[in-house]
């Protein structure tokens, strides 16, 4: 073991070792008038004094996705479609200049297009250059913040201040913990954000995109995952800002049951909700439903499914209608031609190669 990990865990041990314990509770005692409940500072995704990591790729403005949650909750405005709780954030700027940061935030609020009532409910502690590790900074951050009605800390990022190996399980607990230290004895909500493994991370479940190990994403009780949709080349040349991309918000909730995904665009300095579902059939960089796209002139699941009735109809003159002939007809692959037929199972089936319509037989 090394010195440096020695040294962590010694740290971590002494404030293990003054830490009271709380007593044990009876179920039977509280069944009939259970406590209250946290309330919820990003409605549907996070509660008061609880802990949620955002983890996306490079290129996703992840900061920016941080300022714009720190906006939200201090003019009290949805996030995301989210609505959050008005409240005091501290950003801890642990990557970007001082007078950048500054900027975007300002940046932010013109392009939200508000007026800035209640800047004064963030803070922005600036330790770009001089980060420590997290069991030394976390006894600072909470002398700072205690008591004085803070209802989040937003940590960006934290590749900045892990301690230990983060491919280790043991020594990335320790580090989590922190974050419970901040929650426990602050009573604010801690957030916190982390990049991506390396390679397309678009056939993996969301709580699995995390670099390290995977106590990043078992740890926080929510866990907030963004990755870029692979758009077609049509879609991105019909766009009047080029550099616009899109992506994708995946959710891992352990209080609440998880939303549906939600897509948005990235149109610099602000991330948009996709409100025209125009995203809603595109594949993560990655991703089987992207090769599957990749590998097709069509560009829509609308598209799609009307390319497969004409082939239908086309081959049903001269039957029986088989896979082979779909394919010919749409000049795609055989594989592609049954992965579109499986996706539209509720009206057509397959046979030995042989292809039929549902409502043939139920007319």
């Amino acid at each position: 073991m090394s010195s440096e990990k020695k040294k962590s865990f010694v740290v971590y041990g002494d404030w293990a070792q003054h830490l009271e314990l709380p007593q044990t509770v009876s179920l039977a005692s509280n069944f009939e008038s259970p406590p209250e409940l946290p309330e919820e500072l990003i409605g549907g995704l996070l509660r008061a004094g609880h802990k949620m990591l955002v983890s996306g790729s490079s290129k996703a403005g992840k900061s920016f996705f941080l300022m714009e949650l720190c906006v939200s909750i201090a003019e009290g405005r949805e996030w995301m479609g989210f609505p959050c709780k008005q409240g005091k954030v501290l950003y801890v700027n642990l990557e970007i200049d001082p007078a950048s940061c500054i900027w975007r935030f300002k940046n932010i609020y013109n392009a939200y297009g508000i007026e800035p009532l209640h800047p004064d409910n963030i803070e922005i502690w600036n330790l770009r250059g001089y980060a420590i590790p997290m069991d030394k900074l976390v006894p600072k951050l909470i002398k700072r913040i205690k008591g004085r009605g803070f209802a989040a800390v937003v940590i960006d990022p934290i590749y900045k201040v892990i301690t230990g190996d983060e491919n280790n399980a043991t020594d990335m607990g320790a580090f989590c913990n922190q974050f419970d230290k901040i929650c426990t004895e602050t009573g604010c909500s801690a957030i916190y954000c982390h990049h991506h493994s390396k390679g397309a991370q678009g056939a993996k479940r969301a709580m699995d995109r995390a670099s390290g190990s995977g106590v990043f994403a078992r740890d926080p009780d929510a866990h907030v995952d963004i990755i870029q949709l692979d758009t077609p080349e049509d879609l991105r040349k019909s766009l009047p800002d080029k550099s616009v991309t899109a992506w994708r918000m995946e959710f891992s909730l352990r209080e609440f049951k998880n939303p549906q995904p939600v897509d948005f665009w990235f149109e610099y300095p602000l991330h948009r909700l996709d409100d025209e579902g125009v995203l809603s059939s595109l594949g993560a960089w990655g991703s089987p439903q992207s090769n599957l796209l990749k590998s097709s002139k069509f560009t829509t699941d609308g598209e799609r499914r009307d390319a497969i009735n004409s082939a239908y109809e086309f081959c049903k003159k001269h039957p029986p209608v088989t896979v082979t002939d779909m394919a010919e007809f749409l000049d795609v692959s055989e594989r592609c031609t049954r992965d579109r037929l499986k996706n539209m199972e509720d009206e057509y089936w397959t046979k030995h190669g042989v292809v039929g319509k549902i409502s043939d037989y139920y007319d």
